[in-house]
């Protein structure tokens, strides 16, 4: 008897799992979860040219600065209307600093200051 319920078992198994609804589902889970959806897979073309970026760099340059350094100025005095409070802010310490390695370098005989790679002086 032991043996025919698990052949019965198997068979519920097989006949379940060959059902266009269980199989459908099976196979789509597969797809979407484990090999990712269809549109991934679709052959894609996009219009490239390689010289775009040398005919664009002029007008980049002039607007965003010379390696994008304007624009990360930009970003880091952040977009809340309040970029000339901490620009002003910024400029200040920068005098600070400058002033501070001043005297530094006067007090040691023109022995460089030593300056953090992250902060750099600003030109006025």
């Amino acid at each position: 008897m032991d043996h025919l319920g698990a052949s019965l078992s198997v068979i519920a198994l097989i006949v379940l799992l060959s059902s266009s609804a269980v199989n459908g589902g099976i196979i789509s889970l597969l797809q979407n979860n484990v090999l990712g959806a269809p549109l991934f897979h679709k052959q894609q073309s996009w219009p490239f040219d390689p010289d775009e970026a040398s005919r664009r760099a002029p007008e980049f340059i002039a607007l965003h600065g010379y390696k994008s350094d304007r624009l990360i100025e930009r970003i880091g005095l952040g977009l809340d209307g309040r970029q000339e409070q901490r620009r002003q802010k910024q400029v200040e310490r920068d005098i600070l600093y400058t002033q501070q390695r001043q005297q530094f370098e006067q007090s040691q005989n023109n022995v460089p200051y030593y300056q953090p790679q992250y902060t750099a002086p600003r030109q006025l």
